[in-house]
């Protein structure tokens, strides 16, 4: 059975990144016993950098003369590490095996919650590019994981918590060449452990890239709150957009990077966004939704409350204070209750899920914003009862029956020996949706069967049915167009706005809008009928459960014998399953939840065998 994490950042109940300064061994275990009690069994701890690695420069005649510890004393290690630091470092790996937990490291930790933890000496210099900073980070990982590589609670090394977040990365260079020193220098002292990334945001060709970050490290992580997240808090909490955001973006990594990703932070921001009842119902959905589309676990963050410290960054930062899972006397609130069954539930089906089929692919472009308008395009497959899976232009184009090329924009979107790749595959036999912003596609009438006429910029809106459904749109661009073997699917509309073309053995659809790009930020945008679009493009697919409601989330994890089929519902609402199986199957067990209809925020997972 693959592992699935479930786990929590910690810092100590009583003292937050005061942890090692403010050393307390019984808290330490209260907490560590209160949290394995409630099946937590993953920590993420932070050894805060200068805590660990004091230093303090020594000068002679306006010249460094050399470096010591903090309290002018000589270092007991060639690594600059503060000793007592490293054996209450120890003292808490003693208490995590008492109570069989296993730990992250994160390393290089100089950011945290948003105050920067970077040795005083280093502050004035760029931690990614200035060779001093450089050499006291290399010496704190190869000293930390030297001193600590032997202990058997360790799971894996994390670079550091959120280390692209420490300053200005001054290109991607910068950013790859810091990465790979971290990485290799772990690797050179530790090649028996994982190198996890501890970072969000990475993007598909910015100066923190996904592809670079998958040359150097063993697995991604996402840190996906909505309340950070750009458009994320447009709907509310409960959502599907918002709900189906760490879902969409662990994939993306997944997808792009080739490598696992795990969703290491997670979490509501509070109270003032939402009630902690309503945070336990976030946890419980995103538990089931992250396992069943492949993530590696999820983590909350934080362990407790922390609403008692007054000092920075509690004393700055006022969304930071009540992100526990549990209060910080140790009493735990709803989120931690849905961990806590979540891993029971794991622990009794015992399920080896194989990974989910992916009906499509959808492939992000050169000058859009890619990230959101994957995430767009995610969950309108979702409402279509489809599973994406990611590509992006400047990669090799993956093997698909589908693909969807959402919101093109501008001239360049993707080299030209991708895109004669992508339209051999489409003559081959493969099914293309594209819909258009201002797009520029060579041969364009060749594979579309529409043709330009006339173009023109300007906020425009329309509206057309299909399947007898209004569907309304609007657009910053317009292509007149004509058709030149294209069979239009719009349905009173005045004019040609969705088309459909036999292309060889393949099918194009057109879409003479951005569908995807429009809804970025759009409020209740999903709650019209413009999945339906969507629902077209994958009316051929074959399943093995149909589920008829734009609300419920289904994924088919295909057996030697059956399948699995996982169902959430991503609503506040009971949502009736409408189930219709593929007649080559039939329900051999309902693991869990009921197979009619499914509470809010709740999963039914279903065994099927194949009729014999």
């Amino acid at each position: 059975m693959k592992e699935f994490i479930i786990g929590v950042n910690y810092w100590a109940s009583h003292a937050g990144t005061n942890m090692w300064r403010d050393w307390n061994e019984e808290i330490v275990r209260n907490d560590l016993r209160f949290l394995s009690k409630n099946n937590i069994k993953t920590l993420r701890v932070f050894p805060i950098w200068p805590d660990f690695q004091p230093i303090k420069p020594y000068y002679t005649s306006c010249k460094l003369y050399e470096y010591r510890m903090e309290d002018d004393s000589l270092p007991k290690n060639p690594y600059y590490l503060d000793e007592t630091m490293l054996s209450r470092f120890d003292k808490f790996l003693d208490i995590c095996g008492e109570f069989e937990v296993e730990v992250i490291v994160g390393l290089i930790t100089g950011w945290m919650s948003g105050r920067l933890f970077v040795p005083t000496p280093l502050l004035d210099k760029n931690v990614y590019t200035d060779a001093t900073s450089l050499m006291f980070q290399e010496k704190f990982v190869r000293g930390f994981v030297s001193r600590f590589k032997h202990r058997n609670e360790i799971k894996s090394w994390d670079l550091g918590n959120e280390c692209n977040c420490m300053m200005w990365a001054q290109s991607r260079a910068a950013a790859y060449n810091w990465t790979a020193l971290i990485s290799n220098t772990i690797k050179s002292v530790d090649n028996t452990r994982e190198v996890v990334s501890g970072m969000d945001g990475l993007t598909l060709d910015g100066t923190w890239n996904i592809a670079d970050q998958a040359e150097l490290l063993d697995v991604f992580t996402t840190h996906p709150y909505p309340y950070w997240v750009a458009n994320g808090s447009i709907d509310s909490v409960t959502s599907m957009r918002t709900l189906l955001l760490p879902t969409a973006l662990n994939k993306l990594c997944i997808d792009i990077g080739g490598k696992p990703s795990l969703v290491e932070e997670i979490g509501t921001m509070g109270p003032q966004v939402c009630s902690e009842e309503i945070a336990g119902d976030v946890a419980k959905v995103n538990l089931f939704s992250t396992w069943a589309n492949g993530a590696e676990g999820m983590m909350w963050w934080c362990a407790f409350d922390q609403t008692h410290l007054k000092f920075p960054p509690y004393s700055w930062k006022k969304c930071e204070v009540e992100l526990g899972i549990a209060e910080n006397n140790v009493t735990p609130k709803p989120a931690l209750l849905r961990f806590k069954e979540f891993a029971d539930f794991l622990n009794e089906t015992k399920l080896d899920l194989p990974k989910a089929r992916e009906d499509a692919t959808v492939i992000l472009t050169i000058g859009q914003d890619q990230r959101a308008i994957g995430w767009m395009s995610y969950v309108l497959a979702k409402m279509a009862g489809a599973n994406l899976k990611f590509g992006f232009a400047e990669n090799e184009i993956p093997e698909s029956d589908i693909y969807l090329l959402p919101s093109i924009c501008g001239s360049d979107i993707m080299p030209q020996e991708r895109l004669d790749d992508l339209i051999e595959r489409v003559y081959n036999g493969a099914t293309l949706y594209i819909s258009c912003d201002d797009g520029m596609l060579p041969d364009f009438s060749k594979f579309t069967g529409v043709k330009n006429v006339n173009f023109n910029l300007g906020k425009q809106v329309g509206s057309f049915e299909l399947c007898g459904k209004r569907i309304e749109f609007s657009r910053n661009c317009k292509h007149y167009l004509e058709l030149c073997g294209a069979k239009e699917i719009s349905e009173n509309s005045s004019e040609i706005v969705f088309t459909k073309y036999s292309f060889g053995k393949g099918m194009v659809y057109y879409l003479n809008y951005p569908l995807e790009k429009n809804f970025i930020g759009k409020t209740n945008a999903f709650e019209g009928n413009d999945y339906l679009i969507y629902k077209q493009i994958f009316a051929e697919k074959e399943c093995v459960v149909t589920v008829d409601n734009k609300y419920l989330g289904v994924t088919e994890h295909l057996t030697e014998n059956g399948a699995f089929a996982i169902v959430i519902n991503y609503s506040p609402e009971q949502q009736a399953t409408n189930i219709m199986l593929n007649e080559n199957y039939v329900v051999d067990e309902v693991v869990c939840g009921n197979i009619n209809s499914i509470k809010p925020f709740e999963s039914t997972v279903i065994k099927l065998k194949k009729k014999i």
